[in-house]
């Protein structure tokens, strides 16, 4: 039985857009490899002893959707890779299926390309959400394709056919705290309260409600915070979304209604050059109203010839092909510091 290890963004997240994300993901990974066992490693979070085991007898590895990959990857950072999870990625098939880089940036850091080169596999095209991010890759000397974000390809034109090309009477916003502009958000929902009889919003993290709350905005509705709230009220209302998350915006995509994301940072922006996802930025006001009244049809070009290349590569005999790396011996757990001892020690000793 072959086994996969899916890099998974939705353990230990305060963002909702990673259960979306990981939605796709899951999907892909199970279309490909429907008889295999598949183990979850958190993206967020050190890789223990366990998880690293796991890694390491899996005879593929997915990293799936968000923007893991930077030009200077930290402990700290959205993906914790260091170089004890870089060798073990690399001690497996691993690959990138609709992974973005964050933000603009210089090239990577030394350190940095020398994690990511550890990690990804130097004989499988990666999957990659933009031009952009294909760009950076490839200085790393990995091959890839801009396939859109994973959350997209289900955006065929058969479905965009099905999307409103009507404007609807109420409409759905988001906001994002940590790239927060008060001056901007509030001009772009005064739009929206002046265009739409009513208005709801959908907290995608935690902090976004709280940074909601200070505009005072006592007529507009709240939904609860949770994917599967908002999904039925996508489901049964007629509305259409105008709001600065990228996968929310996408969620209302894919379930049929009229959506324009705002662009906060690299992401909507350098996907939206590639594919006609509805994108405007934030304080462009007269574009969200021209956007509004334009009653157009959305039609998505969805890379569907990247998408099989792809894709082709996991499908027998062509995987059959990929060499499979050596595997490491399991070293058990990683010895601590003399620091590290006396500190512990300190600690049961009450001193």
């Amino acid at each position: 039985m072959e086994t996969v290890t899916i890099v998974d963004t939705s353990i230990c997240t305060d963002n909702l857009g990673d259960e979306i994300i990981m939605e796709a993901v899951d999907d892909v990974v199970t279309r490909l490899f429907p008889e295999a066992y598949i183990y979850r490693a958190p993206s967020h979070e050190a890789l223990s002893d366990r998880t690293l085991k796991f890694i390491r007898g899996s005879s593929w590895c997915f990293i799936g959707g968000t923007n893991l990959l930077s030009s200077h990857i930290t402990p700290h950072g959205l993906w914790r890779l260091d170089e004890r999870g870089a060798a073990a990625y690399g001690s497996t098939r691993t690959v990138c299926l609709g992974t973005g880089w964050s933000d603009y940036s210089p090239d990577a850091t030394a350190k940095t390309r020398g994690l990511l080169r550890t990690a990804l596999s130097p004989h499988l095209v990666h999957s990659v959400r933009s031009n952009y991010a294909l760009d950076h890759l490839r200085k790393l000397g990995r091959d890839a394709v801009t396939t859109s974000c994973v959350t997209t390809w289900s955006l065929t034109p058969d479905h965009c056919a099905q999307l409103a090309s009507k404007t609807s009477q109420s409409a759905v916003f988001t906001l994002t705290a940590w790239r927060r502009e008060p001056d901007a958000d509030r001009a772009f929902v005064e739009v929206l309260r002046t265009r739409y009889k009513k208005l709801h919003f959908w907290p995608q993290m935690h902090d976004d409600y709280d940074y909601f709350r200070k505009f005072g905005w006592e007529s507009v509705s709240m939904i609860a915070p949770t994917l599967q709230a908002f999904d039925r009220f996508l489901e049964n209302e007629d509305v259409d979304f105008v709001g600065t998350r990228l996968h929310g915006g996408i969620r209302a995509l894919q379930k049929r209604r009229r959506a324009l994301i705002l662009a906060v940072d690299n992401r909507a922006a350098e996907i939206a050059k590639h594919s006609g996802l509805p994108v405007v930025q934030r304080a462009d006001t007269a574009g969200i109203e021209r956007w509004i009244d334009r009653e157009a049809p959305i039609r998505f070009d969805l890379p569907q010839e990247a998408i099989e290349s792809w894709l082709s590569q996991f499908k027998p005999p062509q995987r059959n092909s990929v060499p499979q790396p050596e595997p490491l011996p399991d070293r058990g757990p990683a010895i601590m510091s003399v620091q590290r001892i006396k500190n512990v020690a300190r600690a049961a000793l009450g001193r």
